[in-house]
């Protein structure tokens, strides 16, 4: 059976975007909607945490993903998979990359 891990990877890329949206979610309602609000001065850090390792899981994710199909795909698929799967993901890595500098207050 041949390996068919770069029509997978960016599959997963994309599967992946769930989790920050969703992590980010749960740190909020952990510092200010919890009855105590015992997060509130955990919320900062953790939010940087959060949108720099998905920042820079997605855009390796994405990256690799494209590079992978580019390499090994049918150019058809590739640029199917590259159009649905990589471009938003590495749009997303983006994003949260914007959103960590804005945060940080260097843009």
């Amino acid at each position: 059976m041949k390996a068919r891990w770069h029509m997978l990877v960016p599959v997963l890329a994309l599967g992946f975007q769930v989790l920050p949206p969703l992590l980010l979610l749960f740190l909020a309602w952990a510092a200010y909607a919890a009855r105590w609000g015992w997060l509130q001065p955990c919320e900062r850090p953790a939010s940087l945490l959060v949108l720099g390792c998905s920042a820079v899981v997605s855009l390796l994710l994405g990256s690799f993903g494209t590079y992978g199909l580019l390499t090994r795909a049918r150019l058809r698929t590739a640029v199917v998979l590259i159009v649905a799967c990589c471009l938003p993901v590495l749009f997303a890595g983006a994003m949260y990359l914007h959103g960590l500098l804005i945060f940080l207050g260097w843009v």
